[in-house]
């Protein structure tokens, strides 16, 4: 599901169920570990008459460009502000974690492009390494 417009700014790509992998076209790089991630952290939590609920487990964001610099309004600050419980490269894709408590997370997939730079990829990086 889209967040609503800030300033302008095109709305971040949120997925907080099955349906929502349908925001990405299926040759996008990034479908397959969405695909992957939507079918391990929301879809194996999903049963008829049991839809996944995001309020209290989380979702996924897929990050892009305008999101890098702004005050993402799932967290309630940038990126590099964040207080990650990890990161991985996944393919070509930094996937970053953040915990709010023992049952709710929100799962970050950054693309690794140039336009993450300076203390954001540094970050990213070094939380990969660990």
């Amino acid at each position: 599901m889209y967040c609503g417009f800030l300033g302008g700014i095109k709305p971040m790509l949120l997925f907080k169920s099955a349906d929502d992998l349908s925001q990405i076209d299926s040759h996008d790089p990034v479908y397959p570990l969405m695909k992957e991630l939507i079918d391990v952290l929301i879809k194996a939590y999903t049963w008829e008459g049991h839809p996944y609920n995001y309020q209290d487990f989380g979702y996924l964001i897929l990050i892009e460009e305008d999101d890098v610099d702004r005050v993402l309004e799932p967290v309630g600050c940038r990126l590099i502000d964040v207080l990650w419980e990890g990161a991985s490269l996944r393919d070509d894709f930094f996937y970053a974690v953040y915990l709010a408590n023992n049952e709710y997370g929100l799962g970050f997939v950054i693309p690794n492009a140039g336009w993450v730079k300076g203390e954001l990829r540094t970050l990213l990086e070094e939380m990969c390494e660990q």
